[in-house]
């Protein structure tokens, strides 16, 4: 009888091995800020186009692509994502998730790669037209001369990068549809997706899903979707009609706890602190500063009194708002064009931290384990033997949970403390 009960366990554990060979598994990158209707649609598409048995999201930490402080901590949003059909939440790192595009998307489809057992990757865009995307993204990625002469030449003229490259584009003969395509905030994520699949994991499949509800910026609120702009800017309003947007789980805490929100005003005495500390050579090291622009932020920052005081003195159509926020995030973080570079150009510096997972998904954590090709952690001890520059990356992201409890005196949980189970 034991010799049969043995077997039985046996036969239990090889069947599940062999079905966890042949999964699917979906990924999704995402700053859930805060998680919203929309995104619960997009995560329930993601599991039903793909077929996935397991989906693991990639989420920003504390701080956002913005440069400003999520609208509350990581870890809360992790169990947001949890309860809203994520099966593991990983985080981005800091040096990936407070950057341009290229970048961000780069950091979270290196991270999903990494798992080893990530095989589709399902993200938003206005059109779906995959075709389109691809023929855009080849362009990009190819960079013939005549459109690397168009770009140098419209940045400069003081343009952004995004509006220099769309600008030489259409000189070079794009079409307008495709023109139209990238001119959308999702295509154009969508696009980075794209050229980071083909260099980090050609094996993934794509899955674009059609963005419902009001545009990306739209700051309307149209029935149960809103776009995550609309949501802040109506949580601070107090406006009621919010509540709809949201699950329940997200828009009572968010609208009706003030201690529960992160207040910007808050961590921008911080950022401006930052700032003033630096010397102009230090300024110079920050990611996507140049030309002679640290010189602008060296006096904008002795002269602010607040960090709006400060954006609005350095803010300029080459250095947009957006931009100007990262540089200032990554300021209040001590991240620096070496540490970005680094981490970029090498695999030194990347992990997958897990900040929560179901309780359904430890075999799938399990083939993560086996599979991964960097280094996992969850707690404190998982760092042992990992590289200094996988140590200073994660010193970054602590840095951000300390800064959080500071700025808002609360008592956040803390960095590898063990994740969100649910």
């Amino acid at each position: 009888m034991l010799t049969k009960l043995v077997f039985m366990e046996f036969h239990s554990i090889i069947t599940a091995v062999e079905s966890l060979r042949y999964m699917r598994v979906v990924g999704i990158i995402a700053e859930y800020n805060p998680l919203h209707n929309g995104h619960i649609y997009h995560l329930e598409r993601a599991r039903a186009l793909s077929g996935a048995d397991y989906c693991v999201v990639v989420m920003s930490g504390n701080f956002v692509q913005r440069g400003e402080a999520a609208c509350t901590d990581k870890y809360t949003r992790a169990a947001w994502a949890l309860k809203g059909g994520a099966d593991v939440v990983l985080e981005l790192p800091s040096v990936y998730a407070v950057a341009p595009a290229e970048r961000f998307a780069a950091g979270g489809v290196r991270t999903l790669a990494g798992t080893g057992v990530v095989t589709d990757l399902a993200f938003g865009c206005e059109a779906p037209d995959l075709r389109t995307l691809y023929q855009i993204s080849d362009i990009i990625v190819s960079e013939p001369p005549a459109l690397q002469a168009g770009i140098k030449h419209h940045l400069s003229l003081g343009k952004a990068y995004p509006r220099a490259r769309f600008d030489a584009l259409r000189e070079y003969g794009v079409p307008a549809a495709m023109l139209n395509a990238i001119a959308q905030p999702n295509n154009i994520l969508a696009v980075e997706y794209l050229n980071a699949i083909k260099t980090y994991a050609p094996s993934m499949e794509p899955l674009p899903i059609t963005r419902i509800g009001t545009g990306y910026h739209s700051e309307e609120i149209a029935g149960e979707f809103a776009s995550a702009t609309a949501i802040r800017k109506a949580i601070i309003e107090g406006r009621h009609e919010i509540l709809n947007t949201m699950p329940s789980f997200v828009g009572g805490p968010l609208l009706y706890d003030d201690q529960f929100i992160i207040p910007q005003e808050a961590v921008g005495s911080f950022m401006l602190y930052a700032l003033r500390r630096m010397s102009v050579e230090e300024l110079a090291q920050l990611p996507d500063v140049g030309e002679g622009f640290e010189n602008v932020l060296y006096r904008a920052a002795r002269s602010a009194r607040t960090i709006e005081g400060f954006l609005e003195a350095v803010k300029s159509k080459r250095y947009t708002l957006a931009r100007c926020r990262r540089i200032t995030a990554c300021a209040l973080l001590g991240i620096n064009s070496d540490q970005v570079r680094q981490t970029a150009t090498s695999r030194e510096g990347s992990y997958l931290r897990v900040l929560g997972f179901q309780k359904t998904a430890r075999p799938l954590l399990g083939e993560m384990a086996r599979r991964r090709t960097m280094p996992m952690f969850v707690r404190n001890n998982d760092l042992d033997g990992c590289s200094p520059m996988v140590r200073r990356n994660v010193e970054t992201d602590s840095l951000s949970t300390d800064i959080l409890c500071f700025a808002t005196d609360r008592d956040l949980k803390r960095d590898l403390s063990g994740p969100v189970i649910l």
